[in-house]
């Protein structure tokens, strides 16, 4: 009997030693900071059939919207940094620095939608419509709304683990979300077919609830820490110059995500699956992917707390490398793309949803370095590259495909074309995913001195009570590369 009593008093204990943990992340916080991603993953999902809306249902040569593709791309390169420094220069308001920001989830989903209801005004007209809205959603409204993402993620968690968790945890929602969408929209755009009013009502009715969704973590999330002193004088140009110039490594993350974006940003998929395979509809089938690899994501924080980012990240590309190479050869058949798809989705999880946490950590690092941390400034920069990498892939497939012959009015295509989009299916993200594999070797020398970093920072910091100090984890206290 006394035996019973004391194990039920110790799992009590257990559930209020978690009930009371500053690593605690509850299911509705959870849920609450999940919406505004899982809004912006299905824009970038919808966003990415805009250049097959072009061809197949406005009928506008590809090149030419590869070009317009570029060109938007380039324009939010330069806005998104803009957008990191408004941000970090944000004065305090009543909801916070970095919070008013989420507002903008509901231009993101107008202008999408003005996108795909391009009127009959010509070829000329349906290009400058479609680039006029495409520049709203992506240089305007996604620029304002993603450069807030990380100052605001550092104000309302604190802690490497915990941060961790927030990252993978609402990844997990946004990529259940995203399989979701991706199980249905195939099917919605094969229903749509050429018709331009029935792609416009199908757009309205995905917006109007993802604007509905996206609006929630502004609503329960707060702003409750403060990563710098109120009275820190406003950032400066030389601020931004000096923390950029002297941290190589925030380069590598921006890098990383270059080529990873690049890597599955060309939109070929949908081409893939019309032309190779022969159904658009079957893409739907690749949606439960995801569902494969989603348990991974639960491990990650105590897989960075074993072997750190960069392996994790560098596992993934590996994985990438080797999906590319089964695309090559699948030759449209259904099973060879199922593991291609796997494979892929195995490289871009861990980039997807660590990020966030390298970010922090290199602000961290700029702050021990006597510099400004600038949040949304590093993560400017890493978006700039990400919207390069995401603008080229659009363009390459354009470009690739106008020079192969590709017609989109056509119900066969010339085999060019068809070699063309095996090549930017399979060939170029395996090149491309052995960029990232190189880069993460890379970046190990930084994992090594951020326990060092962390705990001479929390030091530093102390004597400063208007600054939340940064939290010490038991990982931060041996070295994250291990020799195995």
């Amino acid at each position: 009997m006394t035996t019973t009593s004391s194990s039920t008093e110790d799992r009590a204990a257990r559930r209020l030693n978690r009930k009371n943990s500053p690593d605690r992340l509850s299911a509705g916080t959870t849920l609450a900071w999940t919406s505004t991603g899982l809004s912006g993953a299905v824009n970038y999902i919808v966003l990415g059939f805009w250049v097959f809306y072009g061809t197949d249902v406005l009928g506008l040569n590809p090149a030419l919207l590869g070009t317009l593709a570029l060109l938007s791309k380039a324009l939010e390169a330069v806005a998104v940094m803009g957008a990191g420094w408004l941000v970090d220069r944000s004065p305090e308001t009543r909801w916070g620095k970095a919070r008013p920001y989420e507002l903008a989830i509901i231009g993101v989903w107008a202008s999408t939608w003005l996108l795909f209801s391009t009127p009959d005004l010509g070829d000329v007209g349906k290009a400058v419509w479609l680039f006029v809205s495409l520049v709203l959603a992506n240089v305007i409204f996604t620029t304002l709304l993603s450069a807030n993402d990380y100052l605001y993620l550092a104000r309302a968690f604190r802690g490497r683990v915990l941060i961790a968790k927030v990252s993978t945890r609402t990844g997990f929602f946004t990529v259940l979300g995203v399989v979701a969408i991706n199980a249905v929209l195939p099917i919605l755009v094969a229903q749509a077919g050429a018709s331009a009013s029935a792609w416009s009502t199908m757009i309205l009715f995905i917006a109007i609830p993802l604007t509905i969704i996206g609006l929630a973590r502004f609503v329960f999330c707060r702003e409750k820490y403060q990563t710098e002193a109120a009275d820190t004088p406003k950032l400066t140009f030389r601020d931004i110059r000096e923390a950029l110039t002297s941290n190589r490594y925030i380069w590598i993350v921006a890098g990383v995500s270059f080529v990873s974006t690049l890597a599955g940003g060309t939109g070929i998929a949908i081409y893939y699956f019309k032309y190779v395979v022969g159904d658009v509809a079957l893409m739907s089938i690749s949606a439960i992917v995801p569902l494969l690899i989603l348990p991974a994501m639960l491990f990650f924080p105590r897989l960075v707390k074993r072997f750190g980012v960069s392996k994790i990240i560098g596992f993934g590309a590996y994985a990438g490398v080797l999906g590319g190479m089964v695309m090559i050869f699948a030759n449209g058949n259904l099973a060879l793309v199922f593991i291609s798809t796997v494979l892929s989705g195995i490289g871009v999880l861990p980039i997807t949803f660590l990020v966030p946490l390298l970010i922090i950590d290199n602000a961290s690092y700029n702050q021990w370095s006597g510099r400004r941390r600038l949040e949304s400034t590093m993560g400017a920069v890493n978006n700039f590259f990400m919207r390069l990498g995401g603008g080229l892939g659009v363009a390459l497939t354009g470009w690739v495909l106008a020079f192969a012959g590709y017609n989109g009015s056509l119900k066969e295509q010339p085999d060019a074309a068809i070699g063309a989009i095996v090549f930017l299916a399979g060939a170029l993200p395996a090149a491309l995913w052995l960029g990232v594999a190189l880069a993460m070797r890379s970046y190990r020398k930084f994992e090594t001195m951020l326990p060092t970093i962390t705990q001479e920072l929390a030091v530093i910091l102390a004597d400063d009570p208007a600054i939340t100090t940064p939290k010490v984890e038991d990982e931060d206290r041996v070295p994250t590369d291990r020799k195995h």
